[in-house]
């Protein structure tokens, strides 16, 4: 691995499975994929994201459009020459790097609007930008309430705005339904099998996250 790799680390965003279907034999700790905790029972893992590129000795998952997720150890730090606790800040700022194609549909009927980061995905790993929330929680009333149903979706609304959070339950269910309405175009409804979230809303207040209390 080059020190320029580091540029292709990438955030996950993930929800925590039961124990009862975790891995029976589970890996050893340097080649556990890191782990660091989120919001409530989603995490952050951080992969390096290769375009038709294979990696000798490790199992990469295939995705839409080709890319491969080689997922990040203790070990890849240690050859990449990133510290653990770097990660994040690094993924985040890939993220965007890699994803240049930042698009912002406002829905019509409510103030609530869908992010796309085009061909790709990943949007949900937007909730760990800062400054990107910052920008988009001015656009809002109130606090910024975002919904994160899969990993590549990000839909967000204000408190200020209760048809706009009634929009982001709705988006929830229709995410969670895979059940798309007949002529459908919108990519969010587009999910891969295996990347659901989570349905649950958040509150970005103070620079953290919490759940937004049912209304």
């Amino acid at each position: 691995m080059t020190e320029s790799r580091t540029s292709l680390i990438v955030p996950l965003m993930k929800a925590r499975v039961p124990a009862e279907v975790q891995l029976e034999f589970p890996l050893p700790a340097e080649e556990e994929p890191i782990r660091d905790p989120f919001a409530g029972d989603l995490y952050i893992t951080y992969a390096l994201e290769l375009a038709g590129e294979a990696a000798a000795g490790t199992a990469l998952r295939p995705e839409p459009g080709g890319r491969r997720y080689e997922h990040i150890a203790r070990r890849h730090c240690a050859e990449l020459g990133i510290a653990p606790e770097e990660l994040r800040r690094a993924a985040t700022v890939n993220l965007r790097n890699l994803r240049p194609d930042l698009r912002m549909s406002w829905y019509p009927d409510a103030r609530a609007v869908t992010v796309s980061l085009g061909e790709g995905g990943l949007e949900a790993g937007l909730a760990l930008d800062d400054g990107f929330l910052e920008k988009l929680a001015q656009d809002v009333e109130g606090d910024l309430v975002v919904a994160t149903p899969a990993r590549d979706v990000f839909v967000a609304s204000g408190t200020g705005h209760p048809d706009g959070v009634d929009k982001l339950r709705w988006a929830v269910e229709r995410v969670w339904s895979e059940e798309p309405a007949e002529g459908e175009a919108d990519p969010a409804w587009d999910v891969p099998s295996g990347h659901l979230l989570t349905r649950e809303l958040r509150v970005w207040r103070g620079g953290g996250w919490t759940p937004l209390a049912a209304g």
